[in-house]
């Protein structure tokens, strides 16, 4: 069977589902596991297309949320999914990763039109330096390049040299950034690379940075946003990455957000996003000895009452996923069909 036959064959399947009662079913025998849903920036423009599980559509987004509305799945603060996951009731939790600018601008007029509640983890690096996300931006500008060769010349040793740009441009990314980041570790003297490059790729920077689409918040958005009704802010670690060599070096990161946090917002972060959803087995017991309350992972499916409160899932929604998947998601269907498969041995 092919691709396209399976795809056709899941969207009939899921559709009579619905039909015949099958999302109704499994949301009543998942109703007393919480829904937390994922979500980064909201495209300006092109950026869902290049960068699908990152940017969404503010249509697609809203019409997310009116699935919710419409299925009766009450959304609620991440502080009262936790405590209230046996009450009866389906419930889910809206959260956004990184502290994109967008969180604000586009995501929060949205979020009150519906009065939904949100927890936006937020690093914090970038407010010590230029918010641009470089690794982003430098990818995007790989990817709308026409040329078929890169020439750097004059910027570093450790960058300079001829890529070949017919290879798999993701990896040219990858490779260039991990090397600028290792030639020149301040953030702020490595934005700096990002005109040169682009003028090298044939790119307009001053249009890929259009619209603010690839910044995080600076400290006064920050505080706008975590003045917000119904918005708590999170922790998200100070440069985006969880030490696991020793407790001193992970509460180190912590701290460092956690404080940076507190003077941008002047409130405590109690709750924790892995970045990357990467964590090691030491993670969970480290942070609950920092007074961390809760940590969510990119681990897919819901959360039973049983389930740690330090290894939370959720599901990761793109703009590639159509409104039915993700209703059948939100509605339980392949929570459940997990569970069957794990009480099957399959």
């Amino acid at each position: 069977m092919t691709s396209m036959s399976r795809s056709v064959l899941r969207i009939f399947t899921l559709r009579a589902a619905r039909a015949l009662g099958g999302f109704a079913l499994a949301q009543y025998l998942t109703r007393n596991r919480l829904r937390i849903l994922c979500y980064h920036g909201i495209s300006h423009a092109d950026e869902h297309i290049l960068f699908p599980y990152m940017f969404i559509r503010s249509e697609r987004f809203e019409s997310r949320l009116n699935i919710l509305r419409r299925r009766n799945i009450r959304v609620v603060s991440l502080d009262e999914g936790l405590r209230n996951r046996t009450s009866g009731q389906t419930r889910a939790v809206i959260t956004f990763d990184d502290g994109w600018a967008s969180n604000l601008s586009l995501a929060l007029p949205i979020l009150k039109k519906y009065h939904y509640p949100a927890c936006v983890y937020v690093t914090t690096e970038h407010l010590e330096a230029t918010p641009e996300v470089f690794n982003v931006v430098l990818l995007y500008l790989l990817l709308k390049s026409e040329r078929a060769t890169l020439n750097l010349l004059g910027l570093d040793p450790a960058l300079d040299g001829t890529y070949d740009l017919s290879k798999d441009r993701h990896k040219i990314a990858q490779n260039l950034a991990e090397r600028a980041e290792g030639a020149i570790p301040q953030l702020s003297n490595r934005q700096l690379l990002l005109r040169p490059i682009a003028d090298a790729l044939g790119v307009s920077l001053q249009e890929a940075l259009k619209n603010d689409r690839f910044r995080l918040l600076r400290r006064d958005e920050l505080k706008e946003l975590g003045e917000q009704e119904g918005i708590d802010i999170g922790l998200h670690t100070h440069t985006h990455r969880l030490p696991d060599s020793t407790f001193e070096a992970m509460a180190s990161e912590i701290e460092r957000n956690r404080q940076a946090l507190q003077n941008a917002t002047q409130r405590d972060a109690h709750h924790f996003c892995y970045p990357s959803g990467l964590y090691s087995t030491q993670h969970p017991q480290w942070l609950r000895a920092l007074g961390i309350q809760s940590a969510t992972t990119c681990v897919p499916g819901l959360n039973g009452s049983n389930d740690s409160v330090m290894l939370l899932k959720r599901y990761l929604d793109n703009d590639c996923t159509s409104d039915l998947v993700f209703e059948a998601q939100v509605a339980g269907i392949h929570d459940l069909l997990q569970r069957l498969r794990r009480l099957l041995g399959g």
